[in-house]
């Protein structure tokens, strides 16, 4: 990812959308509810429905501790463009093109940007003279079924030469005036590349106190709750706050030195319809 403003060890939190590593999220977009623009069942192409177009702008921040040994926490800046109309919903960096809409299960195919991904070689002592690794755009199906009970979502999106993901999360929200309070937790996949990309240490990079290591694919778990408070009609303070598990494919890596990994996020936005 890295759009990195700066790296702050005494800050423990970051934003964007938790759906922490894995789960739901503003920043990582959605097919809910209020993406699907139409409650007509079948392909959205096929639906008669009037096409309703709403968008926001605004913006947030977000601070994580890192993996990395050594890395502290990191800052990163995060645009919360906000639009939906019958056949595209986008929030921050994930647009869904909508498929269809069947009794509450919505499909769609997403893009996505991960931001705050990867790492340069000067980021940590740990990581001297390693090559930088680099965020990527992500695309594959999603899918949300909805729900009296909450929300249940997945994606499996591919990265080119940085491997596969596949996501599940499941989230409940509940309105209070004029908060909205959403637990969510997930459970996220990485594949074998993923992880030997991200974590792994390339025998041209191996030396004393850094061996070399391959990743595997692991599965990493993570909790946390949204707050959403509407000051007006138009205006939304959002906040994010969680924390996920790392899989034992990365904490194994001699260049993780956490396993437990807290995040914050909080961003405005201002709805213009």
């Amino acid at each position: 990812m890295k759009i990195t403003l700066r790296r702050e060890r005494p800050l423990l939190l970051a934003i964007a959308s938790l759906a922490l590593t894995s789960g739901t999220a503003w920043a990582d977009g959605a097919i809910g509810a209020e993406a699907s623009g139409t409650n007509d069942s079948g392909l959205t192409i096929l639906s008669n429905a009037t096409n309703v177009t709403r968008w926001g702008l605004g913006a947030g921040v977000g601070v994580e501790e890192g993996a990395y040994k050594g890395y502290g926490a990191k800052t990163t800046p995060l645009p919360l463009f906000y639009f939906d109309d019958k056949w595209v919903h986008a929030l921050g960096t994930t647009i869904d093109l909508k498929i269809g809409n069947w009794s509450g299960v919505s499909v769609a195919l997403r893009g996505r940007y991960a931001l705050g991904e990867g790492f340069k070689g000067s980021d940590a002592p740990i990581l001297n003279g390693m090559e930088n690794r680099n965020g990527a755009f992500w695309y594959g199906p999603a899918l949300a079924w909805r729900t009296a009970f909450g929300t249940l979502s997945t994606d499996y999106l591919l990265g080119g030469n940085k491997g596969e993901r596949a996501n599940i999360d499941f989230s409940k929200s509940f309105d209070l005036g004029r908060f909205s309070l959403t637990p969510h937790a997930g459970v996220e996949w990485l594949s074998s590349k993923y992880v030997d990309y991200y974590y792994g240490v390339r025998p041209s990079e191996a030396e004393a106190g850094r061996p070399a290591y391959t990743g595997t694919s692991t599965w990493n778990m993570s909790v946390g709750t949204r707050v959403d408070y509407h000051f007006t009609k138009q205006q939304q303070v959002l906040l994010d706050v969680g924390v996920s598990h790392l899989g034992s494919a990365i904490t194994d890596s001699p260049i993780v030195g956490k396993r437990y990994v807290p995040k914050v996020m909080v961003g405005y936005l201002y709805h213009f319809n």
